[in-house]
């Protein structure tokens, strides 16, 4: 057996290692720790005096501006009080009130202390900030703050010695008792046993000579055959405890309550959750069966059922139970029961009482109205679908629903706001209550539409004596804020089956339709679903569908009206006018089929189709440089989105012509819709160059002040003033002043529907400049157009010689 030389152990270069270490690492530390604390002290305790200072400069201003030496001495002893202030002095401005020394301190002209910088806060003036009346000297007290830090520097100095001297021991201990000891007593064990069995494991490097070499080479002796038969066994008893261990803490502990019932339906075992989710007395055990079925289920045959069906599957079955408790709501649990043999079943259950509630709050909020807590359209729709169900049974009367909606409720909310108008709908709500019998169903349907569904109502004349007196119910005003305020409201009714052959949705279908035509004669009328509505209705649909096949056909075409310069007796321009090449009902105007168009959104497909035929007659013209722009009609419905003014701009620049050549005329209507982004639009194509012309000026009702509000080009007096300024003479006043306004303001004007010479001279006199109308001509396509440019300049000349003579 080797013999280790004491030099070369691992207890020994450890230890040494250790102490050298150690040694070196102890005196950087406490070096470091020093500097550091010494700082930090010293800015901790000028921050402190900082702090002293200004609690006390409020009183300090008034000593120093009263120049109160009493007060300042009291003010100068209170410092003096903290341990960290050797000395303090206070100026009235030049003048000092008064210094003050802690006792023992040196003075100023010997001492070295008091030579270095003092702390200095300016006092200025309580009744004016910016004037200083004095300024207080602090000293701190530093030899109180090194005389701290040599004690901590002591400290520090012992804590830290006795500690490396204590990790030392405790390495050197830990090395000689967990490396060395058992080292050496594994190899001289090994050395002693027969070492006939298992193979040598290599001596791992560095490590030859010391005591893991004589370990690895003692193991190396042990049979490997040995080696795994003992850790196989081991592993399988460490596994087999712990799938025990686990088994039983899942069972003892889990919330879900765990059971074993035997084929007499009989308890047999039950963990802790079960016995606490039915509530089973402390006395009852599981050497103690009882029957599952009489545990207080609400229905027990339910369970039998299901412990029937597990029988008969032979597999795992789940149901939810309630369970009756008294003087409390029922308990819902979720039960699962799996076969285990024999006729016995195991069950898992939980409670799933939250669930259950909540899906009930949520089916009953899917029905509910939050505000009024009637029911919702979700509601009505299934309740009339109940209804119609019924109607299909034999001997089945019908029902009816009334729709109730006010005339004019937008205005409450916007006068008094959205929380009284609420009110004034749960008040609706209530007086509609006390209208129908409990068999009747009333529902809010969104905003201020109300529906109210009457079973086993089908007579005219019974429905509407319900109706008038829902009517009468509302009439008596609402009190908001103290105040009467009264509404009108419309009512629309429809009969099922007689009205519809389609069900709930077909009803309430047309008793929109009803309710709609009631307003349209003016609202406050109660209005009974009639055929020839649903008429109209289709007659809207078929014409919208051929508007569609119209733009996918390409059944539009651009009329031009000439725009001529009454000045220099010429042409300049003209308006594009869309016009609709019907194949059954020839050209079709504008006005027939342009406010569907806007309603049913198709007017932004159209009105950029028209800007792209437009663009191309522009630049057909520019090609052959005929000098003449063209004007287009915009829509409410395409600003902003439908037309952007990136799109106008990118138009022009695909086909080549000046934004200044294609004027866009816009009514007041649209300045109307939307007052911000009508503003921003007008801004951002008239940046790009495009003109804006104002159309139909004077119909609308507040033109003039638009004009200030948004920058346009030019006026369009309508042609309804122009028509008749030969003969009324309030038009002709009306026309001039417009012209005369317009002029003030920089902005031509344009008068449409010119029909005659007298128009002509007229408006010569009045300064108009342009005009256009059946006078020049009429609308025309543009290979007629073309022809026509040639006559106007003939015609013009005509006329004013006519009137010169």
């Amino acid at each position: 057996m080797r013999r280790l030389s004491w030099h070369r152990s691992i207890l020994f270069r450890t230890a040494s290692t250790l102490v050298v270490l150690f040694l070196f690492l102890g005196v950087l530390a406490l070096t470091v720790t020093f500097e550091l604390n010494q700082s930090r002290a010293e800015e901790a305790s000028i921050a402190r005096l900082d702090q002293l200072l200004d609690t006390v400069e409020s009183t300090a201003s008034v000593a120093c501006f009263a120049k109160d030496e009493v007060l300042a001495t009291e003010l100068a002893n209170g410092l003096l009080k903290n341990a960290e202030v050797l000395a303090v002095d206070i100026f009235a401005g030049d003048e000092k009130l008064t210094g003050r020394r802690r006792a023992g301190a040196p003075r100023s002209n010997t001492s070295d202390v008091l030579d270095e910088p003092p702390l200095v806060r300016d006092v200025f003036s309580p009744f004016s900030p910016d004037l200083r009346v004095g300024q207080i000297r602090l000293r701190p007290n530093r030899a109180l703050i090194e005389q701290s830090m040599r004690s901590e520097l002591q400290l520090a100095t012992i804590q830290t010695a006795v500690l490396l001297a204590l990790v030392a021991l405790a390495v050197v201990a830990v090395v000689l008792l967990q490396v060395v000891r058992p080292i050496k007593k594994i190899s001289d064990g090994l050395h002693r046993m027969d070492a006939t069995h298992g193979e040598r494991l290599p001596t791992p490097l560095h490590h030859k000579s010391s005591e893991i070499g004589f370990l690895v080479e003692d193991v190396n002796l042990l049979a490997d055959d040995l080696v795994r038969a003992l850790d196989k066994e081991r592993n399988l008893r460490i596994q087999r405890e712990m799938d025990e261990r686990r088994y039983h803490a899942i069972f003892q502990n889990v919330e879900t309550g765990i059971f074993i019932i035997d084929r007499e339906g009989l308890l047999t075992s039950w963990n802790p959750a079960f016995a606490r989710l039915l509530r089973l007395s402390i006395e009852t055990q599981p050497e103690q069966p009882i029957a599952i079925l009489d545990l207080g289920w609400k229905e027990p045959i339910a369970l039998a059922e299901t412990l029937l069906n597990c029988l008969n599957s032979g597999s795992s079955v789940s149901r939810d139970l309630a369970h009756q408790r008294a003087d409390e709501d029922d308990t819902w649990f979720s039960m699962v029961l799996t076969p285990i043999g024999n006729g016995s079943f195991q069950g898992v259950i939980h409670d799933v009482t939250e669930h259950k509630q909540a899906e009930e709050s949520a089916k009953r909020l899917a029905v509910t109205d939050p505000l009024t807590g009637l029911a919702n359209r979700l509601g009505l729709e299934r309740r009339l679908a109940d209804l119609v169900e019924r109607c299909g049974q034999p001997h089945a009367l019908g029902f009816s629903l009334i729709l109730v909606d006010f005339d004019d409720f937008t205005r409450i909310n916007d006068s008094y706001g959205l929380a009284l108008g609420d009110d004034i709908l749960k008040e609706t709500a209530s007086r509609l209550s006390a209208c129908v019998k409990n068999t009747d169903l009333i529902a809010r349907l969104g905003a201020d539409q109300f529906a109210v569904a009457l079973s086993n109502l089908h007579c005219g004349l019974d429905i509407e004596c319900v109706a008038k007196r829902i009517q009468q119910r509302l009439q008596p005003p609402f009190l908001i804020t103290g105040s009467p305020v009264l509404l009108h409201a419309s009512l629309g009714i429809a009969i099922y089956p007689q009205d519809t052959n389609e069900g709930a949705s077909g009803l309430l279908h047309h008793a929109e339709l009803a309710l709609a035509h009631a307003k349209e004669k003016g609202g406050n009328l109660m209005q009974f679903f009639d055929p020839l509505l649903a008429l109209a209705i289709e007659e809207r649909r078929r014409l919208e569908s051929e508007l569609r096949r119209a733009i996918r056909e390409r059944e539009f075409v651009l009329f031009y009206q000439p725009i001529v310069d009454l000045v220099q007796n010429r042409l300049v321009g003209a308006e594009a006018l869309i016009r609709w090449r019907h194949p059954e009902r020839g050209l079709v105007p504008p006005d027939d089929f342009i406010p569907l168009a806007e309603e049913s959104g198709l007017i932004g497909e159209i009105g950029l189709w028209a800007l792209e035929v437009a663009s191309e007659q522009l630049a057909q013209w520019r090609k052959h440089e005929t000098q003449l722009y063209l004007s287009l009609n915009v829509s409410a419905r395409q600003i902003p989105d439908g037309l952007p003014p990136e799109t106008l701009f990118e138009t022009a620049r695909r086909h080549g012509f000046a934004p200044e050549s294609l004027a866009l005329e816009i009514t007041e209507g649209v300045l109307l819709s939307d007052l911000g982004s009508a503003a921003q639009w007008l801004e951002e194509i008239r940046e790009q160059g495009f003109p804006v012309y104002l159309d139909d000026f004077g119909t609308g009702y507040s033109s003039l002040s638009y004009l200030k509000r948004f920058a346009v080009d030019r006026l369009k007096v309508d042609k309804s003033f122009v028509r008749d300024i030969a003969t009324n003479t309030s038009d002709r006043a009306l026309v001039e002043a417009v012209i005369a306004m317009a002029k003030s303001l920089g902005i031509e004007v344009v008068a449409e529907g010119v029909e005659d010479a007298e128009h002509v001279r007229l408006l010569r006199g009045m300064g108009c400049r342009y005009a256009q109308g059946y006078f020049f001509s009429r609308p025309l396509p543009i290979d007629e157009f073309c022809a026509l440019s040639d006559d106007i300049p003939l015609l013009l000349r005509n006329t004013e010689e006519r009137f010169s003579h």
